[in-house]
């Protein structure tokens, strides 16, 4: 990335943190069917496949559902492990071991291929260099992503870092929105929302006036029959910054 001037940017963005600032969906199947291939011979008759297949329906099954998410999202220890339960029950198979054992290996997988995307942090840098507040506005556990947080560095960058988990409210509820523009001293009109959910991030921050920024990083455009139109799309907070090459 050159060092070209910021863009014309407002007082104040607020920032979600997992697939806006950290890459944390993209490689999440590919974990999974890892796992799976490494437990699936403790499982009599299933093959990777299958298991991995019965996984995602697990998956799909509990993030589907608004409130079994958000309480998922606050203890994700046991989200991974009612995911699991749930699949070998429906299979008819009790084995508490290889729940424990899938769950943590998944963990500490995702632990280790969880990476800012490509100019993230640099792009953060300059931002914050050219003296836009900046809130961190992310739902989760308070010990999930404030690890994230810091193993990444992010802190520095941030004049105000709210987690749903401490906080006790997350988007898109719009006190979690109204408590960061309190907290930044900035109003809406002042301020955009950088975040990948059409839902959480979006919606809700245009619900309060908020100039929404989506960021749709694999590029696949709007789903089909979304009611939700952001304000500007990116595929990269990179594209927040101007390049004096222009």
């Amino acid at each position: 990335m050159s060092d070209g001037p910021v863009m014309d940017l407002p007082k104040a963005l607020l920032v979600d943190l997992d697939d806006t600032i950290l890459d944390s969906d993209s490689n999440a199947d590919e974990v999974w069917l890892e796992v799976c291939r490494e437990f699936a011979g403790r499982l009599d008759g299933l093959t990777a496949i299958d298991l991995h297949a019965a996984v995602m329906d697990s998956r799909d099954w509990l993030w589907g559902d608004l409130e079994r998410a958000r309480t998922g999202r606050l203890d994700l220890w046991q989200a991974r492990r009612d995911i699991l339960t749930r699949f070998l029950v429906h299979l008819q198979i009790s084995n508490p071991s290889v729940v424990d054992g899938m769950a943590d290996r998944y963990a500490t997988k995702r632990d280790e291929k969880l990476k800012p995307f490509p100019g993230a942090i640099d792009t953060l840098r300059r931002l914050k260099a050219a003296g836009i507040r900046m809130g961190l506005l992310t739902n989760g556990s308070s010990e999930s992503q404030q690890g994230k947080v810091d193993k990444h560095g992010l802190a520095e960058f941030f004049d105000h870092i709210q987690i749903e988990g401490e906080f006790g409210i997350g988007k898109p509820d719009e006190r979690a929105f109204r408590n960061a523009l309190h907290v930044l001293g900035v109003s809406p009109a002042d301020t955009w929302m950088i975040g990948d959910n059409l839902d959480f991030d979006i919606h809700a921050a245009q619900q309060l006036g908020i100039y929404a920024v989506w960021v749709d990083a694999p590029g696949n455009g709007l789903p089909a029959g979304t009611p939700v139109r952001p304000d500007r799309t990116i595929r990269s907070l990179s594209e927040l910054i101007a390049d004096d090459t222009d």
